[in-house]
């Protein structure tokens, strides 16, 4: 490598140790990552977030994680990124990562048949009618390193007849929860992001997944005016 690149890898493993152990975990993709250009890297490492296959999907991940964080941490601290880029990089491999893993769990209970009348098509397509809403630091594109990751989860109970409903929320709440697991467990991998659905309606009472009509009511008859602030710079990003 260039002696300036030399300089940057070891003053960077010198100074975090965390960062020195993805490097050596993921030393011969970084030796060829670093004659790319970021961006192409980066681009590269989202799509293959969401070409797992479902057995795959939390080891994947993981490994994706390593990848993304030492090639936007070199790039940050290798002046290559500005602030506006570092935190909308990671904001967007953050998006990637939700989307597959809503994609697949939703998709799982589909092919069960608990959701009833879609398919694993359906889940691919648009969540089969669910939708994760990115709040705070996620939702504004402005992810750092040691941010969590705040979502909203809801379903369009519409897409369902009356006697189904009940039915179809029962699969997104199981599927909700997978995909949380799926992003914060913590594995001999490591985790993703650290999961917080504690910012809908009424968290203390609610599943993790409640229909779009029950959200509107919450928010016109009691939400309080922070709840629904929040909402500025909250925005769809799977599903």
């Amino acid at each position: 490598l260039p002696p300036e690149l030399r300089a940057l890898i070891e003053g960077t493993a010198g100074c975090s140790p965390y960062i020195a152990g993805l490097i050596g975990k993921e030393g011969h993709w970084l030796s060829h990552a670093l004659h790319d250009d970021p961006e192409d890297r980066l681009t590269e490492i989202i799509s293959e977030a969401a070409d797992l296959s479902p057995g795959d999907l939390n080891t994947g991940l993981r490994k994706l994680k390593r990848r993304a964080a030492l090639l936007v941490a070199l790039a940050d601290l290798g002046g290559v990124w500005g602030l506006h880029t570092v935190t909308q990089g990671w904001t967007d491999f953050a998006d990637a990562c939700l989307s597959a893993a809503l994609s697949t769990h939703v998709a799982q209970e589909c092919r069960r048949g608990k959701i009833p009348g879609m398919t694993e098509e359906d889940a691919h397509r648009d969540g089969a009618g669910m939708v994760a809403l990115a709040m705070g630091k996620m939702g504004a594109g402005e992810l750092n390193y040691s941010s969590d990751i705040d979502i909203i989860c809801l379903f369009d109970e519409t897409r369902f007849d009356p006697d189904d409903q009940m039915e179809a929320r029962a699969g997104f709440i199981r599927a909700t929860r997978r995909m949380a697991a799926a992003l914060n467990d913590v594995t001999g991998d490591g985790y993703v992001f650290r999961t917080d659905l504690r910012l809908r309606p009424d968290a203390s009472v609610t599943p993790v997944c409640i229909s779009m009509e029950a959200a509107e009511r919450y928010y016109e008859a009691e939400g309080r005016s922070w709840e629904r602030s929040a909402y500025i710079k909250a925005r769809p990003v799977a599903g």
